[in-house]
């Protein structure tokens, strides 16, 4: 419902839903915290269409760092609403483990940025403070990160595996037929839902009576 209502399509948030839930079944990350951060990445304004390649990597990479995803997206969601990295956020990520900074430096020398290929750390730290390392820089450099042949490629899949990774890919089965059946669309569903509201108007009964009862 959360996420229906920050993409402001049903469709496609559902669609989007699904497709956390089947991420969630080859990640070592629960669904709970998955579908939290797929919230907090639509709210920095990351596309719907490109919201579930975006959460993978990026759970990929906090994944193989050992670290919370939210701490990644929320440094990732800043720059992206700002268009360009900051100072702030090249030491979040730092302290997540993620070498940003000697990363975009390769980028830069490997592609010949501006005609140059002789970059310094010291020269992209310039080029942070004069706001000149645009969000598509980063993206590139995480990107490339969690690519085929990149250091974090599909390493949720190869951490699921562990036996930490088969009780969470069981407890995500177990909360996502929770949820099947929250949306009331069947009819166990339907069943709760009808006990829970017969249960509240009996509570509620109750508590008109307790004056009565004294």
């Amino acid at each position: 419902i959360a996420l229906r209502s920050i993409i402001g399509d049903i469709q496609k948030a559902d669609e989007l839903f699904a497709q956390t839930q089947q991420l969630a079944l080859q990640s070592p990350f629960k669904f709970g915290e998955l579908n939290r951060d797929v919230k907090q990445l639509a709210a920095f304004g990351v596309g719907v269409y490109g919201l579930c390649d975006t959460t993978k990597r990026l759970a990929d990479i906090a994944s193989g760092l050992g670290v919370s995803f939210e701490r990644l997206g929320l440094a990732y969601g800043q720059v992206k609403a700002r268009s360009w990295l900051d100072g702030k956020e090249l030491r979040q990520f730092a302290y997540a483990g993620l070498p940003l900074l000697e990363r975009i430096t390769q980028l830069y020398n490997a592609t010949a940025k501006n005609g140059r290929t002789n970059y310094t750390q010291s020269d992209v730290k310039k080029m942070i403070t004069n706001r000149e390392v645009s969000f598509e820089d980063v993206k590139t450099v995480l990107w490339n990160m969690t690519n085929e042949g990149g250091q974090f490629y599909n390493m949720q899949l190869v951490l699921s595996e562990t036996l930490l990774g088969r009780w969470n890919k069981l407890i995500d089965a177990w909360e996502i037929m929770l949820g099947k059946f929250a949306e009331g669309n069947n009819v166990i569903g339907g069943t709760f839902k009808m006990i829970i509201d017969q249960v509240t108007n009996a509570t509620l009964a109750l508590d008109r009576l307790s004056p009565m009862l004294v």
